[in-house]
């Protein structure tokens, strides 16, 4: 196997970034990139704020008078925030089906070079639905791993609590609080990069479910350990630059990137570089984990298939 570089898919991928964006620029192209790209990226990040009323909402005569009137109508009041808790739980859940079922498209029409929607949104529908069922079980078991490793920390500080004072129990859990959080977030965020920078693509590539492809990502991944985590600090570097290059763009473009599709649109080049760049460095591992080149070369246009 030749050596396996973090820098060299670099070049490899600002190549696919001007392949594919600009030899030749098309607009409608690019635009139909930009859907599925934005698609891809949807449920990421995605934490609305509802916090409709501020802590000093009721201060007033009347938010005085909505809270007897709130009080009178409690079960009112509790259905219709039921009723909201549920819609804003299908949207998300929603929002995530079909950004799984975008992160295939995104991946489809890079590898190539083209911007076709209605044929990958029916072709990955397998590989879709499995990425959403394994992102809600992976989200549940992070949030009862979260919530486990409150209990315990909880447990460790309550005979302080209990004493009403802040001794060494209450003080080693919030250690132990700091550490544990701190390796919680790690261990999840590099497992979200390699779902994402190769699971992915080994789905595509094999044509397979996800837990399959995790199999084959942890073989690949336990032979090579070295390199992947070289891999992940190289990322973090590279996230760190390009992050720069998006906050000055957001100043001179006074926040437009921050508009939902508007900023893929703008950002596509960034959002091309991702995702071609883990391919290129997945390739590194020989021919049977090729990506590029599988299929024809050609764009399509969003038009309806006949029949």
């Amino acid at each position: 196997m030749a050596h396996i570089s973090v820098v060299e898919p670099v070049g490899k991928a600002l190549g696919t970034v001007r392949q594919v964006l600009f030899s030749p620029f098309n607009l409608i192209k690019w635009l139909g990139l930009g859907f599925t790209a934005w698609l891809a990226s949807m449920n990421e990040g995605f934490a609305p704020n509802f916090n409709l009323m501020p802590n000093n909402a009721f201060d007033s005569p009347a938010g005085h008078k909505a809270l007897v009137w709130m009080q009178a109508h409690l079960a009112l009041v509790i259905s219709v925030g039921i009723g909201m808790a549920i819609v804003i739980l299908a949207v998300t859940l929603v929002m995530a089906w079909a950004s799984c079922r975008g992160k295939f498209m995104f991946l489809d029409n890079v590898l190539n070079n083209r911007a076709e929607i209605q044929a990958p949104w029916r072709r990955f529908s397998r590989q879709g639905n499995s990425l959403f069922l394994f992102s809600i079980c992976f989200g549940i078991a992070a949030l009862a791993v979260l919530a486990t490793l409150g209990l315990l920390l909880l447990f460790a500080a309550w005979p302080d609590i209990g004493r009403h004072n802040f001794g060494i129990n209450a003080l080693g859990a919030i250690l132990l609080g700091v550490l544990f959080f701190m390796s919680y977030i790690l261990v999840l965020g590099c497992l979200m990069t390699f779902l994402n920078d190769f699971v992915v693509p080994l789905m595509v590539l094999r044509s397979c479910r996800v837990m399959t492809a995790w199999g084959l990502f942890l073989d690949l991944f336990k032979a090579h350990v070295g390199v992947f985590v070289l891999y992940l600090l190289f990322r973090l570097v590279l996230t760190l630059v390009i992050s720069s290059v998006v906050m000055l763009a957001c100043c001179l473009l006074c926040c437009t990137v921050l508009i939902p599709y508007v900023g893929t649109v703008i950002l596509l080049p960034v959002f091309v570089f991702w995702r071609s760049y883990s391919v290129h460095f997945l390739e590194q591992f020989g021919g049977a984990y090729r990506l590029f080149g599988m299929g024809q070369s050609q764009y399509i246009t969003v038009q309806k298939e006949p029949g």
